[in-house]
Parts: C-alpha cells; sequence; structure tokens
C-alpha cells in the first residue's frame, strides 16, 4: 500500500471516531428544574439562630379575665403595654390564656407542664395570692430573691408586700388588689362611723353575708385580736374567748336590731347590697371591687373587735416559673414593667381592682376616694391561705349560723373548741 493511501485510511477512521465521541454533546440537552419561589426550599435556621430567637421569647400565661385581646379599656391598656416592652427590649411576648378554674386551671396545669415539658413553662404567671402559695410550696415557681429587690421598695402597701412572700421567701410581684371595706352614707350617721359602736349605737341598719362560705367578715373580727390559726405542726387553733367575742358581736348587733334576721340568708355582698341601695340599711359590709364602679357610698376599714381598722385584702401577683435562666431577667423586668405606679394607676382605675402601692393611687383623680381607699389599705391584711380557709370557714360559718338561731355565743364557742380537740 503506497503511503498516500494509508494516510487516508488513517484520517478517515481519525473522523469517524471523532464523530461518535461528540455525538453526546451534540445531542439536544434535557431542560434543567426551575425553581419556583413556592419550590424553593426555605432556608433552616441555624441552631444559634433557633436559640438566639427563642431566648427572645417570653411566654405569659393569663386567666381570661386578664386577656389583653378582649375589647375593654383595661385589656386595651395591658395589651398596649405588652407591646411597649416588646418594642422597648426587643423581645416578643407570648401570651396564653390558661382556665381560673377547674382540672386545667393556671395551677395544674403548671403542674402539668412542668413534668411534660419544663421547657414550656411560663417565664410570668398571674395566680391569685393563694394559688401563688400553692404553687410555691409545690416546687412549681421560682424565687423572686436574688433576681430583684421590688419588693423592697418602699412603694408597697404592707399587705401586698406580705403577699409577695411565702414562708418569709418572695415569690410574687403584686399588681392588683381587693379589699374589704364598709360602705356607707354619711347623712344616715352624721358623719364617719368610727368603730362598730358607734355603728351599733346609731339604730342604722347594718347588713352582711352571715352566711358567707368563707366567713371572711368572722375571720377579719377573730384575727384582729389574735392572728394565729395555725401551731407550729400545721394544726387548726382557735381561742375559745376569742372566738366567743366574735360571735358575742353577731348576737349583739342582732338583739339590738341594727343587723335584721334576713341577713343570716346571705351567702355575698351582692345579695346583702340591694338593701343598701334601696335606703334600708345604712351600711354594708362589701368587698370593695362590687362597688367601686357605682361608689354607691363612703367607704371605712372593717373594724375590729376592739374598734380599730382591721380589713382583709386579696389580690393577684405576676409569678416566675421558666427554667431558663437567660430569660428569668428579662421576666424580672417585665413584671417590673407592668407593676410601673403609673401604669398601676391607669390600670386598676380601668379594671376595678385596687392598687397595690400607693403611688399608683395617688394618680387617681377622686381626692376624696383616694383618702377613703388608701385608709382601707393601710389597714389591711392578707386572707388566711386556702388550705386555712377549707378547714376553719365551715367551723365559723356554723357557729354564726347556730348564734343567729338563738344559741348563746359561749354554748356555742365550748362545743366548736371541744369538737377540734
Amino acid at each position: 500500500m503506497t503511503l498516500l493511501l494509508r494516510i487516508t485510511q488513517y484520517a478517515v477512521l481519525l473522523f469517524l471516531a471523532g464523530c461518535s465521541s461528540l455525538t453526546p454533546l451534540l445531542s439536544t440537552p434535557t431542560p434543567a428544574p426551575v425553581l419556583t419561589a413556592a419550590s424553593t426550599p426555605p432556608p433552616q435556621p441555624t441552631p444559634t439562630a433557633t436559640r438566639s430567637l427563642e431566648s427572645r421569647t417570653l411566654r405569659v400565661w393569663l386567666p381570661p379575665r386578664f386577656d389583653p385581646n378582649v375589647d375593654t379599656p383595661s385589656a386595651n391598656l395591658l395589651k398596649q403595654r405588652l407591646a411597649d416592652f416588646e418594642d422597648e427590649y426587643g423581645v416578643r411576648i407570648e401570651v396564653r390564656i390558661k382556665a381560673e378554674t377547674g382540672d386545667n386551671d393556671l395551677v395544674n396545669s403548671l403542674a402539668v407542664t412542668g413534668k411534660a415539658a419544663p421547657s414550656a413553662m411560663p417565664d410570668l404567671i398571674a395566680l391569685t395570692h393563694s394559688d401563688m402559695e400553692d404553687a410555691a410550696v409545690n416546687g412549681l415557681l421560682h424565687p423572686i430573691d436574688g433576681l430583684t429587690t421590688i419588693l423592697h421598695d418602699p412603694d408597697w402597701y404592707a399587705f401586698a408586700r406580705e403577699m409577695g412572700h411565702v414562708q418569709s421567701s418572695g415569690f410574687g410581684v403584686p399588681f392588683a388588689a381587693d379589699a374589704m371595706g364598709i360602705v356607707y352614707r354619711p347623712a344616715v350617721f352624721q358623719g364617719i362611723p368610727s368603730g362598730w359602736t358607734s355603728i351599733l349605737e346609731s339604730g342604722n341598719q347594718l347588713v352582711y353575708p352571715a352566711s358567707d362560705s368563707k366567713s371572711y367578715l368572722s375571720l377579719s373580727l377573730y384575727l384582729s385580736i389574735n392572728n394565729q390559726l395555725v401551731d407550729t405542726q400545721g394544726g387548726l387553733v382557735l381561742d375559745e374567748t376569742t372566738l366567743t367575742r366574735v360571735l358575742s358581736f353577731h348576737k349583739q348587733a342582732l338583739e339590738t336590731g341594727v343587723v335584721p334576721p334576713i341577713v343570716k340568708d346571705f351567702q355575698t355582698d351582692g345579695q346583702s347590697m340591694p338593701m343598701f341601695y334601696s335606703g334600708e340599711a345604712g351600711a354594708n359590709v362589701i368587698w370593695l371591687s362590687n362597688d367601686l364602679a357605682l361608689k354607691s357610698g363612703h367607704y371605712v376599714p372593717v373594724f375590729g373587735l376592739d374598734d380599730t381598722p382591721y380589713s382583709l385584702a386579696d389580690g393577684w401577683l405576676w409569678a416566675f416559673a421558666g427554667s431558663d435562666t437567660v430569660k428569668q431577667p428579662l421576666a424580672v423586668e417585665l413584671a417590673s414593667y407592668l407593676v410601673d405606679s403609673e401604669y398601676m394607676s391607669s390600670w386598676t382605675k380601668a379594671s376595678g381592682y385596687l392598687p397595690t402601692r400607693p403611688q399608683a393611687l395617688n394618680g387617681w383623680e377622686d381626692a376624696e376616694l383616694n383618702g377613703e381607699i388608701n385608709e382601707i389599705l393601710q389597714s389591711s391584711y392578707p386572707v388566711p391561705s386556702d388550705d386555712v380557709l377549707a378547714v376553719l370557714s365551715p367551723i365559723m360559718e356554723g357557729a354564726v349560723i347556730r348564734v343567729f338561731n338563738g344559741e348563746q355565743p359561749e354554748a356555742v364557742a365550748r362545743s366548736v373548741i371541744e369538737g377540734l380537740k
């Protein structure tokens, strides 16, 4: 084969081989998928980003009465206050509404959440004084000692500061209160009643719920001269002499005609108020929150057995249950933000509760009302715990009814004490 022919053959083979290797490159390519906005997977946050977001979210549990999303003046004030805190501190506040009573109430929800999902515990929770005590004793709350000194601030009523403590440790920041008082008409009494003696000698009718299941009036009378209800072992203690004096008060009020027999059937101040509204009674023992909106008369404290002012008070507090130590200072800041005296003044006025701080009461517009409420709050003491009330109230209520039915105070008191032995 000539050299020229061999060169020609090699050229043809190289050309064919080249065409074979280019086929995949010259074929029509399959179009690449186009990612749309809907199909684009969202970027996944890093663990650090997730932790940062979580650490800036505060969980707040509230009962329905304090729901910030209902359309009332007090709810609107709270909603705005929470929004202001979010803006000022760069956090998000997650509000959960929990039942106030029943199996899923605030304290039971705390207990269940604490066992099932501790990380979901609320950083801040609104509790009654009694519920706060219950939750604290059962280890569901964190003491605030070491986190804040807010309870050391002088701008607290003494009863409110006491409510914030459980067994000498701070556990709550009081933000709303209620107290017992006597509503009366000055024209009827020709002035301000100075004690039970002036009321009983006035000849004007006094009404109160003698069948109150909590026996608050009788307990207030008892505690005014003997504040020991529980011994060192936690057992109930009643003094026969003091109990006799309490029952004698009811007997005297009944026998003088100042207290009408019908009060034996009244279980709440709502049942006795119509007699005051109609003018049939000149004075009524009430919880102030039930009359503040109407202001149907003037107010003085409930008096003790020695005529010294002695009112029982109750209230709501902010407490801390979250286990995240990073968020605890923020929760404390939020609680402090929500008990600022200027804000508390507006919110309590709108909600119908009493302030827990004197400076907040000063912000109410009615100077005369301020003076009356201040006198009551200055002479108020926290109600006994629910555990004590559960045992003592039925005993006290039964004893009062026996006196209304005609039994002698000494005999009733003696039988009550014998029954406790």
